[in-house]
């Protein structure tokens, strides 16, 4: 093969590798993040820490929104926000197609609250007949009860806390951070707490946004190998 042939066929493989390179997706920011309120300015502060982090691991810009749990849901459905920060492991099942951004960001604690420091379930199958109250939209919650009887459903955690120190319930159950805890007193009744189960919450990207998804997945796992969100959120992250 003399020089300029090989010269060509150089130039022919250059040009269909430049061809062939996959373009790197384009990703529409700032990225529009929704969450709903921790049950604490404390929790309120880690979330917001933890958001930072990722996004600053990814490289993008992005604006944060706070809704009531149940207006975020109707807010992330209709294609008002690319991701719902913090949701339940199985939140497809309320949103179908969204995809999970795998590791997770934070993990909550479902509490439940009695006057009686020996009412302290430590499961859901503890609950027998017991009567419960719960906030309204707190997916994990709610799940987790379908079918029950003697539920009362809730639109605050002080509801809910009144509903148990009034006895019109035997426990409330509230998904909170780790540290969190009611008044000492709720309407002059203690109330006392305990740990019913831990759930990990995850990040979860509008349905035809993987390129997304996998940019926070990678930014994710940066943030979780390099302790970072374990120094931000304490006890707030499971392992």
């Amino acid at each position: 093969m003399s020089c300029r042939h090989a010269a060509v066929l150089g130039l022919l493989v250059w040009a269909g590798m430049v061809v062939a390179a996959p373009e790197v997706p384009v990703i529409a920011e700032p990225v529009r993040l929704i969450v709903s309120p921790a049950a604490s300015a404390r929790g309120n502060e880690i979330a917001d820490a933890a958001i930072a982090l990722v996004m600053r691991h990814a490289g993008l810009s992005y604006t944060l929104t706070r809704e009531p749990v149940e207006r975020a849901l109707t807010s992330f459905r209709t294609g008002q926000y690319d991701a719902d920060m913090l949701r339940m492991p199985q939140f497809d099942k309320v949103v179908p197609g969204a995809i999970r951004v795998d590791p997770h960001l934070l993990s909550t604690s479902i509490m439940s609250f009695s006057r009686s420091p020996t009412l302290a379930p430590a499961s859901w199958g503890e609950l027998g007949t017991l009567r419960v109250a719960h906030v309204r939209g707190i997916k994990a919650i709610e799940l987790s009860l379908t079918g029950r009887a003697g539920v009362e459903v809730t639109n605050s955690a002080d509801s809910c806390l009144g509903m148990v120190a009034m006895q019109r319930v035997d426990l409330c159950l509230l998904n909170a951070e780790r540290d969190y805890g009611p008044p000492v007193q709720v309407n002059g009744v203690t109330l006392y707490r305990s740990v019913l189960a831990r759930v990990n919450l995850h990040v979860w990207v509008a349905p035809g946004h993987e390129a997304l998804a996998q940019r926070l997945s990678t930014a994710m796992r940066a943030a979780a190998a390099g302790g970072e969100l374990v120094r931000i959120a304490g006890g707030n992250r499971a392992p």
